[in-house]
């Protein structure tokens, strides 16, 4: 692995370094912080956590829940429905489905947002995940084993990821679209070749976990 393509690769994904590790939640304050740890928790038991039960949270918390998600948006780590209270983004989670399924410690099955974010699960979580994605181009199946403490496995064995952006602004409007596994290099350069406004490059496998682990390895303390 090489730690230059890893820069390159995050600096293409537009995630800045702020947004590394624990510096993620470091502008909320600590009732914000437990309330953003409580909503990936709650992800990772299998359901977005129930408006209602967040809202009795965020009251447990002595905090309001909405000026708390207002913070978290404002942040970019997590995303609602006004009009529903519904937890739509809570990355590396989706609340609805997309085409990265995660299965947590062979249990739980949830959404990530991309495919960085589906690789992110695991460390953050310190716990073995398998994730079951699509080349957007071929529309091949792409699998993958990761496990904190025995290693990685995947298939195809040419699977990469694009590290990749298409706009400016908040990570699933800029690159959690563009940020998918593909099942060989050649199918990465050619949905590159196919969409002009998208920038990138592809990455290995173990390159793309290493991203994931930077990104998210250290949220949960």
């Amino acid at each position: 692995m090489k730690k230059a393509t890893v820069q390159k690769a995050i600096e293409a994904t537009g995630i800045a370094p702020e947004k590394l590790g624990e510096e993620r939640a470091e502008r909320l304050n600590r009732g914000e912080r437990a309330l953003y740890e409580w909503i990936l928790k709650s992800f990772a038991t299998g359901a977005p956590p129930e408006p209602d039960t967040m809202a009795d949270e965020a009251s447990r918390l002595e905090i309001e829940v909405e000026p708390a998600l207002a913070a978290l948006a404002r942040e970019d780590l997590v995303h609602h429905d006004p009009a529903t209270g519904e937890i739509l983004v809570a990355y590396p989670f989706s609340g609805r489905p997309t085409t990265h399924r995660v299965r947590i410690d062979g249990r739980e099955e949830v959404f990530a947002m991309c495919a960085i974010d589906a690789l992110g699960i695991a460390p953050m979580l310190a716990l073995p995940v398998e994730i079951v994605s699509r080349d957007p181009v071929s529309g091949g199946d792409v699998w993958v084993r990761l496990d904190p403490g025995d290693g990685a496995w995947w298939e195809p064995t040419e699977a990469v990821v694009l590290a990749a952006s298409a706009r400016e602004g908040p990570s699933f409007e800029s690159c959690c679209q563009v940020l998918n596994f593909f099942s060989s290099a050649t199918t990465a350069e050619r949905y590159l070749s196919e969409n002009p406004t998208v920038t990138g490059l592809p990455i290995t496998i173990p390159e793309a976990i290493e991203v994931g682990r930077l990104i998210f390895g250290n949220i949960l303390r």
